[in-house]
């Protein structure tokens, strides 16, 4: 059964029975379910927002459907369930993650607390990322990259285009080349723990739950990995921490928002890693209507 159905299982009844009614065949197209207070259900479909009416009328209690205010906090809490405190480290971030890797990505109102810490005051969004374990083809001179010291590869891309599935899909491809990978899966999105206990991925280790600059610390000091993989590079904190990888010989890839190479080339991340000689590659996928696929490369070896 699809992931989809997994996905809105954590939701309340009066939402998710018209939800799992769509038809399996629109359920395995959906890559997001998005609720906003007052409006009706849309999804994301192949990388473009649709409207439920549009997507599936032949459900009419989903096309009707429209989550009023009120019960926004209902869901909200239903999702966390019954204990949205024990999500409140990762609230703070504007997400929290469901069983099986889902990603609930939370607006509204924030505040700013007397400790500075950021707490959600209200809900008025929410948008439910349905994980799947989806893979894609590797192209020829990443596989013969992969078997060779190559520093740094940074898979860049937009929103949606692939960049998740085509680094999880290394992973075989680097074990296959004996090499110790060590996987840090902040949100448990890249390797879920459904996914990191099948055969292809068996010869990796995986750091998961933890921040990124943690977990790249732990990794490096007890796992011994020659390769490190990890999604979304977002901070120079955590970029400067590859540094000491780096000096150990420790490959990485990770990935990188970026709509071409020449933006991708003015982040800070990539300013550093190119001023410490640490960058082999950026890939840059072709976008969101062709997820996975690779467009164009630039080496800087």
């Amino acid at each position: 059964m699809d992931e989809y159905y997994d996905a809105i299982a954590g939701l309340p009844p009066w939402l998710a029975e018209p939800l799992r009614k769509l038809p399996p065949e629109k359920a395995a197209a959906v890559h997001e379910i998005r609720l906003r207070q007052g409006c009706p259900i849309w999804f994301t479909v192949r990388g473009e927002p649709i409207a439920a009416a549009a997507y599936c009328p032949q459900v009419p209690a989903l096309a009707r459907l429209t989550v009023v205010p009120e019960r926004m906090e209902e869901v909200l809490f239903t999702l966390c369930g019954g204990s949205v405190h024990s999500f409140e480290d990762e609230l703070s971030g504007g997400y929290f993650t469901l069983s099986g890797g889902h990603r609930v990505g939370v607006g509204g109102q924030y505040v700013r607390g007397p400790d500075g810490n950021t707490v959600l005051q209200r809900v008025e969004s929410l948008n439910l990322r349905i994980a799947r374990i989806l893979t894609c083809e590797v192209p020829v001179f990443l596989r013969l990259l992969l078997r060779e010291h190559f520093t740094g590869l940074l898979l860049a891309g937009e929103p949606d285009s692939g960049k998740t599935t085509l680094l999880r899909s290394l992973i075989p491809l680097l074990g296959e080349a004996n090499r110790t990978v060590a996987v840090i899966d902040e949100r448990g999105e890249l390797l879920p723990a459904q996914a990191a206990a099948q055969t292809a991925y068996a010869r990796c280790d995986r750091v998961a739950g933890l921040d990124k600059a943690s977990a790249l610390q732990m990794a490096l000091r007890t796992l011994g990995p020659q390769v490190i993989l990890l999604d979304e590079l977002g901070t120079l904190a955590e970029t400067e921490l590859l540094e000491q990888g780096f000096f150990s010989g420790v490959d990485f890839i990770a990935t990188l928002h970026a709509a071409s190479l020449a933006e991708a080339e003015q982040k800070p991340q990539v300013r550093f890693l190119l001023a410490h000689r640490m960058l082999h590659s950026v890939c840059l996928l072709a976008g969101r209507k062709t997820p996975g696929c690779v467009k164009e490369g630039r080496d800087y070896c």
